[in-house]
């Protein structure tokens, strides 16, 4: 016996030194979540169009070519006044090739390219939004399961020991039998509750083996063999959430740009009915290549205006479109806000659940065992029977697995509170 409980003294020292922290697994998850990694690259794809936005404010420079075969010849260059005169001569050739440089910019677009860059920014902004509330559901998300997790060691030591007890208690009965104190039928008793005790170790060892497959999953850890525990603070205080300060949370937040950027569409697509206004430029040679390379220097450089006048109401459509769209996001905001506020108090009533559990299974405990020390004694006295003392000891491990349970219960509680007030990667 004494090597039994050297050897599982040492079994848990080992696990202990090799146990998995809940940082370490946030931490991995953090890092290796393809869901993180996605909004990592929406982010970067993002930033690269509001790249190009930015970029088409100042216009693009080409440098052009072309070569042109004529049916009859063609000047190098337009013809002025002077070139008409008896004594000159003009270049003319029916292979024509050209060599330049042409820069066209954007002088008034209306306010079009000022928008669209405003929403190319509002557009990062809540991408890099919805990434924080991507790592706060993974945090919520992991964090659970090492609760489930811790839940279950616990409840497989607890189990462990009332296997232990009852196998101490059938030592005790085999004795009294061997002396003819007891009957046999305890004896038998005592045996078919151990094998239905250790049948339920076994099904909260396989609900532990799947919690962590789950969790190798979620964080990419390959080797989880035993969860290191956290401490759980019971606080009895009633929480209180400022329902003002709801408007701070990013997922509303998010919200107001999603207005915001409706008001930025609207105005980008009325921008198009403006005036647009582009300077052009070109500088370059044209080329003989009939005979010899003869070539002539042209540069131009000229306004351009467009205006759209009438496009059967293509705009106008644009422009309502984008104002339903608009308020689809201040409807999705009210619809956010009741959601969450709902969300909110449900979650404190599970904490005030689970805290009013705990103070009770706490007290019950207490009691129960007081109880099952006094059916122990009763039945070493032969003044009660196997079956009042069994069923004490069931009622104190089944309220031990609920006290266990109760307590997790709270802390999950606190954790998916955090989630919803986006505290939990601060902390």
């Amino acid at each position: 016996m004494i090597r039994v409980k050297i050897l599982i003294f040492i079994m848990l020292t080992v696990s202990l030194l090799s146990a998995t922290t809940i940082n370490e697994l946030i931490d991995s998850g953090l890092l290796n979540s393809s869901i993180i990694e996605k909004d990592k690259l929406q982010t970067e794809l993002i930033e690269a169009k509001r790249k190009e936005s930015r970029a088409k404010k100042f216009g693009e420079i080409d440098v052009v070519g072309s070569y042109t075969h004529y049916n009859l010849p063609r000047t190098l260059a337009p013809i002025v006044p002077s070139a008409l005169s008896p004594n000159s001569s003009v270049e003319t050739t029916k292979d024509l090739f050209t060599t330049g440089i042409q820069y066209s910019v954007p002088l008034f677009t209306g306010g079009a390219l000022e928008q669209q860059v405003e929403i190319d920014k509002l557009s990062k902004t809540m991408t890099i939004k919805k990434a924080k509330l991507s790592r706060e559901e993974l945090i919520y998300n992991i964090r659970s399961l090492f609760l489930s997790g811790l839940s279950l060691q616990d409840l497989i030591t607890s189990q462990n020991s009332y296997i232990n007890a009852l196998e101490n208690l059938k030592d005790i009965i085999a004795k009294s039998v061997e002396l003819g104190k007891k009957a046999k039928i305890d004896l038998i008793k005592s045996e078919n509750i151990i094998e239905e005790a250790r049948g339920k170790l076994a099904q909260i060892k396989s609900s532990l083996k799947m919690i962590k497959s789950t969790l190798k999953a979620t964080t990419h850890i390959d080797n989880i063999d035993y969860l290191e525990a956290i401490s759980v603070d019971i606080n009895q205080n009633i929480i209180q959430e400022n329902m003002e300060d709801l408007d701070n949370l990013d997922r509303f937040k998010l919200q107001d740009l999603e207005i915001i950027k409706g008001n930025r569409i609207i105005s980008k697509v009325k921008a198009t009915k403006r005036p647009q206004v582009a300077l052009n430029s070109y500088l370059g040679y044209n080329y003989d290549i009939d005979d010899s390379l003869n070539k002539e220097a042209l540069w131009q450089i000229g306004l351009n205006l467009k205006w759209n006048i009438f496009d059967f109401d293509k705009t106008s459509a644009k422009i309502e479109q984008a104002k339903i769209a608009r308020l689809q996001a201040i409807v999705q905001k009210e619809a956010i806000t009741e959601g969450f506020k709902k969300l909110l108090a449900k979650a404190i009533n599970k904490i005030e659940m689970a805290l009013a559990n705990y103070n009770t299974n706490i007290s019950t405990l207490n009691l129960l065992q007081e109880s099952q020390k006094i059916e122990e004694a009763r039945y070493s006295a032969g003044v009660a029977t196997l079956n009042d003392l069994l069923l004490a000891k069931a009622k104190t491990e089944l309220t031990k697995s609920k006290l266990i349970e109760s307590q997790y219960n709270y802390q999950n509680g606190i954790y998916y509170l955090d989630y919803l007030l986006e505290k939990g990667e601060e902390r």
